[in-house]
């Protein structure tokens, strides 16, 4: 077949083979004899363009120009573009300029069309095919030259062009799907088959499907553009009803904000709604179940501004509520102050996955503060939160890496630290007291611990350097392993309102009575002290404070640790921040060494007649007060071991274990005894049965075998 180019006949080289203004009734595929012409990608008649020509034989496109006149023409019997409006033709085009079949031309000049040439886009198609003799095959041939010179001659179609390659250039654009209740308006207007807004783009640059009214498409994808980038610098409570709410005015419309707390952040009850506008709770539920679920695929819906605040929570969690709400309204996600809940049921509604839920937790009988939990964490987050109250309770302070070794401990591979760490930052009054070790207090927690034990130093000893007051410390062992570092003390000291610090000295400020803040034995201790004191021997400070009703064994136990004593020489005690001269502590060390009462502890040891081993033993102070008492060398390795300590009744009475020449239990027989100083006791050992009788004897009773 001879080269169509210069001809005037339908399909004309170089022009559009299928009118796009026809477009819906040329969706059906290209046969299959002819489909093979152009490659393996199915087409459809809708998408024979001008590009086609010279890449397929022209025979095919001729034999396919017929197939689309006669689908035209079954569409035109039955009506189909009646009200369809026909293309507004170029600008400074003449009818003569567009090469037309002579029917075409004829039939458009006797209608006044060549006078007036624009006019045709006042008409629609159905008033132009009741023009004499002017049918289908006309139709198709005016269209597809008019299309041509559009697409090539317009200034519309170039501003066509620039606005789908801005929304083209747009990261969003292939999210919005031609349902989307917000944008899928205009896809759906200008492309029925594209299925997003990027897809309409592209096919709009591919020239795959070009309107027929080019300034129209280009304003609707400007406005489209203008809409998706203003819809990121929303906030989610406009997001959530521009999405479910938009096309709902009145009534309906506050319902569902009210209800869902979108205008003033806080979610009401259906009641509360309800009464509100005079309806049932029921019926204010359907109006929210219907306006909500109108969405056949709500997780496809473009919702930027909601998923940006989920990811932030995301990112934050574990953490209060109520920090996590200021944050949201100062970063600008929410105008309104959106509750946490809030922002759950809107992830909800649009099927996003929030991947954190809202947990209350206890600390204490009247206190709870809710938490944004990573979801699948609550258990690691309460474990972590109650293992740091707990550690704070009774220490004061505490290292975060102790804390997670602590949860760690507690649920094996789950220990997750940042999540521990955010947990216990989460509390209400935590403070960090230096970033290289972890150490932090709580304030809303503490209790004892270190906050009591610097009350009382201060309260005796008035002002106390910071290395003074660690030693102090350190003589709880069961307390502190390792008193917590200087610096870490004076960082807590700066922060409590009642503490002053100057340098490395800390003070009460102001200065605290000790009457106020010691109680029991620690009390009675500092008053002896401060009447006969500062510094006492040991065994005299023991003489008086157990003469004046004190238990000897809680002497003994407070003596040793409380923070308020000070050891200043061997057996010599005194108030902490006392500073005795040499010539006092040389005075007590003499007293001390003249008054001292020297016996022998152990008296006597042998075997019964029955083989068993007796020992006689003289009370001293020490041996009363710690029941410890001594083995013979040359019975150090044959009375060895644990043995059931009965009394002279045959009752157990506990258990005296031996070792290295000493044995220790008999501190309940002595207290059941009621045993004083120089009192003599008496053990029988039965070596066989691994057992060993204990009773008081008179002081000059002879020794077993004598």
């Amino acid at each position: 077949m001879p080269n169509r180019s210069g001809m005037n006949k339908y399909p004309r080289y170089g022009e559009r083979i299928a009118p796009t203004t026809l477009h819906s009734v040329l969706l059906e595929p290209l046969p299959e004899r002819l489909q093979a012409a152009f490659g393996p990608v199915p087409l459809r008649l809708c998408d024979l363009t001008e590009r086609l020509w010279g890449q397929v034989p022209e025979a095919t496109i001729l034999e396919l120009a017929e197939i689309i006149v006669v689908r035209v023409r079954a569409a035109c019997a039955q009506g189909v573009f009646d009200d369809v409006p026909f293309p507004d033709p170029p600008r400074e085009t003449d009818l003569g300029d567009l090469r037309l079949e002579h029917r075409t031309q004829h039939c458009l000049s006797r209608a006044g069309f060549e006078r007036d040439f624009q006019s045709l886009g006042n008409h629609t198609i159905g008033e132009i095919l009741r023009l004499h003799a002017f049918g289908a095959r006309c139709l198709v041939d005016l269209l597809s030259a008019v299309e041509t010179h559009l697409a090539r001659h317009s200034a519309a179609d170039c501003r066509l062009v620039e606005a789908a390659e801005r929304l083209a250039a747009l990261g969003q654009a292939a999210r919005i799907g031609a349902d989307d209740p917000r944008f899928g308006k205009p896809i759906r207007a200008l492309d029925v088959e594209a299925t997003t807004a990027a897809e309409m783009a592209n096919r709009l640059l591919e020239r795959q499907d070009v309107p027929g009214d080019p300034a129209f498409a280009a304003d609707q994808i400007e406005t489209l553009c203008e809409d998706l980038e203003a819809a990121v610098n929303l906030t989610v409570e406009q997001e959530l009803t521009r999405i479910f709410a938009a096309d709902t005015p009145g009534r309906n419309r506050e319902i569902l904000v009210g209800y869902y707390g979108w205008g003033d952040g806080k979610r009401h009850t259906l009641a509360a709604v309800g009464d509100r506008f005079g309806i049932t709770r029921e019926r204010t539920r359907q109006i929210c179940a219907k306006m909500t679920r109108r969405h056949e695929r709500p997780e496809t819906i473009y919702a930027p501004v909601i998923e940006r605040a989920l990811a932030a929570i995301r990112r934050r969690a574990p953490c209060s509520s109520s920090q996590l709400e200021a944050e949201l309204v100062q970063e600008g996600f929410t105008a309104v102050g959106m509750e946490v809940e809030s922002l759950i049921d809107g992830a909800k509604l649009l099927k996003r996955r929030a991947g954190f839920t809202l947990e209350g937790v206890s600390l204490g009988r009247r206190h709870q503060i809710e938490l944004v939990v990573p979801e699948g964490e609550a258990d690691l987050v309460a474990a972590a939160i109650e293992t740091a109250r707990r550690e704070i309770y009774y220490h004061g302070i505490a290292t975060l890496e102790h804390v997670c070794r602590q949860v760690a401990k507690r649920l094996p591979g789950r220990g997750k630290q940042r999540t521990v760490v955010k947990a216990v930052e989460a509390l209400p009054g935590f403070v960090r007291l230096d970033r290289k070790d972890g150490w932090f207090r709580v304030a809303s927690i503490a209790k004892h611990g270190l906050p009591k034990t610097i009350e009382k130093v201060l309260a005796v000893a008035g002002e106390i350097s910071v290395g003074a007051l660690r030693e102090a410390m350190s003589r709880n062992r069961r307390l502190w392993r390792e008193p917590p570092p200087e610096h870490v003390l004076l960082e807590f000291c700066r922060q409590m309102p009642d503490m002053h610090v100057e340098g490395k000295r800390i003070r009460g400020n102001p200065p605290k009575d000790w009457k106020k803040v010691l109680t029991g034995i620690e009390a009675r201790l500092v008053a002896t002290l401060m009447r006969d004191g500062p510094i006492m021997d040991r065994g005299r400070l023991e003489d008086v404070c157990v003469s004046g009703g004190m238990n000897r064994f809680s002497f003994h136990a407070f003596l040793a640790w409380s923070p308020v004593i000070a050891q200043f020489g061997h057996s010599v005690y005194g108030l902490l921040g006392a500073r005795p001269d040499d010539q006092q502590l040389h005075s007590l060390s003499e007293r001390r060494r003249t008054e001292r009462y020297a016996h022998r502890v152990l008296e006597g040891h042998g075997r019964t007649a029955d083989g068993r081993i007796w020992l006689k033993y003289r009370l001293s102070k020490a041996a009363s007060t710690y029941a410890v008492i001594t083995i013979p060398a040359a019975l150090k390795e044959t009375v060895r071991g644990r043995f059931e300590l009965l009394d002279s009744t045959g009752e157990s009475i506990g258990a005296l274990a031996t070792k290295d020449g000493r044995a220790w239990g008999l501190g309940a027989f002595l207290r059941k005894q009621n045993a004083q100083i120089g009192d003599a006791i008496l053990v029988t050992i039965d070596v066989n049965r691994k057992t060993a009788t204990a009773r008081l004897c008179p002081p000059d009773a002879p020794l077993p075998g004598s």
